[in-house]
């Protein structure tokens, strides 16, 4: 079993040592389930009751964190404690899942695809004609990808994923189980016989370095290209419609809807269960808070919450408004009751 002391942690990760250097610990986990053999994390002053009420032997703080812990305590100061933590986690995590270089006899490959030999293809997975695969990447079991897919180097697609026809994926991606990119964007006109499918001959293209959750779905333009650029992370269960850009190193959390032909500048925030209309354009590092409503441009730098969505200190305010609304309600209620019982005296 590993074991590290806290005098070797400190020179590990660079944090400044509190406490008795000698302290081991074996694992790395929560404040509420660590025993005395474990190392925790805080970094928000919420935690600090649970903090201190944690049987951790080490605790792993921020080195401006306002609240003092108990002498005897033994805490490893960080200039960034949560990434610090993660390397901790990563000392104790079981080693990686290995995908050896070769081609599964169950896969169904078209003899004009291209696929280094450095490349994984798992069980049962079908690869259309024509698409390219780059050096060093992993399609694991029961991947489809359509006909003229091009994947860069170093990708990891996991099990379920559908690529269909013509979509472009960079380098270092990685997509999760089942989620599906380049279905047809969801756009119908009224006809006299009922509803006729608006034809998606668009791409999705997706650069570099990006990560799309589980059982999320992002769909083809009508022309051109849903796009999504460097760096962005999609949680599970997020929805981006056709003709869509959202800009280098945004976030889109669980639940997201991303109407068609939306614009996303850089650094966006997309928390969960929020929403952008159709054709608006979000500028860069703008923050949506969750369940927040999208209905207007934003301007780059906002933060946003509410439906329709306004700015969150408006958001905000209102909420505090319903509750004192509330109080007045039950207050006049109170008076109304005793008015009554004055009168029939």
């Amino acid at each position: 079993m590993k074991r590290y002391t806290a005098t070797e942690l400190s020179e590990l990760l660079g944090a400044e040592l509190v406490g008795d250097g000698s302290v081991t610990i074996e694992k790395a986990t929560s404040l509420d389930s660590a025993t005395s053999n474990d190392i925790s994390f805080v970094t928000d002053k919420k935690y600090y009751n649970a903090a201190l009420e944690s049987k951790a032997a080490i605790l792993i703080i921020p080195k401006d964190f306002e609240y003092e812990f108990p002498e005897g305590r033994v805490i490893l100061k960080s200039s960034t404690a949560n990434m610090d933590f993660s390397k901790v986690v990563n000392l104790f995590a079981p080693p990686p899942v290995e995908y050896k270089p070769g081609i599964h006899p169950t896969a169904i490959i078209q003899g004009s695809a291209e696929i280094p030999t450095s490349c994984h293809i798992g069980a049962y997975v079908v690869i259309g004609e024509n698409t390219v695969i780059g050096e060093n990447t992993k399609i694991l079991d029961g991947v489809k990808l359509g006909p003229e897919v091009k994947i860069g180097k170093d990708c990891l697609i996991y099990q379920g994923v559908v690529i269909r026809e013509r979509c472009e994926i960079g380098n270092n991606v990685i997509i999760h189980c089942n989620a599906v990119i380049g279905s047809d964007g969801f756009a119908y006109n009224p006809g006299p016989l009922g509803l006729i499918k608006v034809p998606q001959v668009g791409i999705v293209k997706i650069e570099d370095d990006v990560e799309i959750g589980a059982n999320s779905t992002v769909d083809r333009a009508r022309f051109g290209k849903t796009w999504i650029k460097s760096g962005v992370k999609i949680d599970n269960l997020v929805m981006v419609a056709h003709n869509v850009e959202i800009g280098e190193c945004s976030m889109l959390i669980g639940q997201t809807g991303i109407a068609g032909s939306v614009k996303m500048g850089s650094g966006v925030i997309m928390a969960g269960q929020s929403a952008a209309s159709h054709g608006l354009k979000i500028g860069d590092g703008a923050m949506v808070a969750g369940q927040a409503g999208l209905t207007q441009n934003v301007p780059a730098g906002a933060m946003m919450g509410g439906t329709p969505a306004m700015p969150l200190r408006e958001a905000l305010a209102q909420k505090r408004v319903h509750k004192t609304v509330a109080k007045l309600r039950e207050k006049l209620r109170d008076l109304e009751t005793k008015i009554k019982e004055l009168e029939t005296k």
